[in-house]
């Protein structure tokens, strides 16, 4: 997957303008996640259908929101994509060995009364390629935000050392402070040129974020000064550009 030639602030901020639609920010982990969803629990069906519905309404002649990705995002999605694939592929094959060892066992324990299904190889549905797929798909539909200013990386320099979340102390937090300092710039941006519709940051990476399951209250204040929206999944972020 080749990336876009990626826009300054102002460019892309003209551009959505220009559309006028909602506005969806990508944190690499959500993405991420699309992949892995066969696999996470955590992950319900109910976001998966967001992550659908989302992509539908960004793509096609009728769009509906504009979804945007910081250089460093689509180049994090790209350096990881093969990895988790394959720790997704690597669990499928384990689920499948642990639902047949089940059958076996209930046939064993009662072969004549029981007419149980076969082993299915959960593999051989399509996954985690189809998944894949998908999260591709996002990120190919997503306008790229140059994030190389000195000022941002100067910016993001500072938070991370402050320990200012998403930050934390003894923990390299730069690549995560430069994508929501590039937000934070964009969302500014935005505001500043009257722009009236929702802009939504969607993460998954709540232990950075959040705090008693609540956005973290120095994270707060900030999103409340540039208008940005926080969703910590994809049904969340639906539900915030609905709103």
């Amino acid at each position: 997957m080749t990336m876009i030639s990626p826009l300054s602030h102002d460019d892309l901020a003209a551009r959505i303008k220009e559309k006028g639609i909602p506005v969806l920010l990508l944190d690499t982990c959500s993405i991420l996640d699309i992949v892995r969803a066969p696999v996470r629990e955590q992950i319900r069906v109910h976001e998966i259908k967001a992550v659908h519905t989302l992509l539908d309404r960004t793509i096609g002649l009728n769009r509906q929101v504009s979804l945007v990705v910081t250089k460093q995002v689509f180049t994090e999605f790209q350096e990881h994509l093969d990895e988790v694939t394959c720790a997704c592929d690597k669990d499928i094959t384990e689920a499948s060995k642990s639902y047949t060892g089940i059958l076996e066992r209930m046939k064993a324990l009662s072969p004549s009364s029981i007419d149980l299904p076969p082993a299915v190889d959960l593999a051989s549905f399509g996954f985690p390629e189809k998944s894949r797929c998908l999260a591709e798909k996002i990120v190919t539909a997503s306008l790229v935000l140059n994030d190389g200013a000195d000022e941002l990386q100067s910016k993001a320099y500072r938070r991370s050392a402050a320990a200012k979340p998403p930050a934390k102390k003894g923990k390299d937090s730069i690549k995560d402070c430069l994508i929501i300092e590039s937000y934070f710039r964009l969302a500014r941006t935005l505001k500043n040129n009257e722009f009236p519709y929702r802009i939504v940051f969607i993460t998954s990476n709540k232990h950075d974020y959040e705090q008693s399951s609540h956005l973290h209250p120095d994270l707060k204040e900030e999103f409340n000064s540039v208008d940005l929206e926080y969703s910590p999944n994809w049904s969340a972020a639906h539900h915030e550009l609905d709103r």
